[in-house]
C-alpha cells in the first residue's frame, strides 16, 4: 500500500465570490489554475505558505481568504479554510471527490486608516 505524503490543488488566483439566490457562485477573472503542492497532514499555517509560493504572493498570510466547492448535482455553498480543521477537512474531500476541488483564493487588500 503506497500512501501520499503530497497532493497537487489547484489554486485559482484570480476571482470572486459573487451571491446568488440559491447559493454562491466563483466568477473567475481568468481560466488558469496554479498547481499547489500540499502536505497530506499539513497545517493551516503551511497551506497559506504553500499558497503564497505558488502563486508567488507578496501579500501577507491574514490577508488570504482560502474556500473551495465540492461537486455536486445541486447547489452547495463554498467551504471556507480558516484553521487546521478545515484543512483535514479539505484532505478529506480531495479523496471522495476525485475532480480534486479547486482551492479559490482571494487576497483582502488592507487599506489604510
Amino acid at each position: 500500500m503506497i500512501v501520499e505524503e503530497f497532493v497537487v490543488a489547484g489554486g485559482d488566483y484570480m476571482g470572486v465570490w459573487e451571491e446568488t439566490p440559491k447559493s454562491r457562485n466563483w466568477k473567475s477573472f481568468s481560466k488558469t489554475t496554479v498547481p499547489i503542492a500540499l502536505r497530506c497532514n499539513s497545517s493551516y499555517d503551511d497551506m497559506i505558505a504553500s499558497v503564497i509560493e505558488a502563486g508567488e504572493l507578496t501579500c501577507e498570510p491574514n490577508d488570504l481568504v482560502i474556500s473551495y466547492q465540492i461537486n455536486g448535482r445541486e447547489k452547495i455553498n463554498p467551504t471556507f479554510i480558516k484553521n487546521d480543521r478545515h484543512v483535514r477537512l479539505y484532505m478529506l474531500d480531495i479523496g471522495i471527490d476525485v475532480s480534486r476541488p479547486t482551492l479559490r483564493i482571494n487576497i483582502n487588500a488592507r487599506h489604510p486608516i
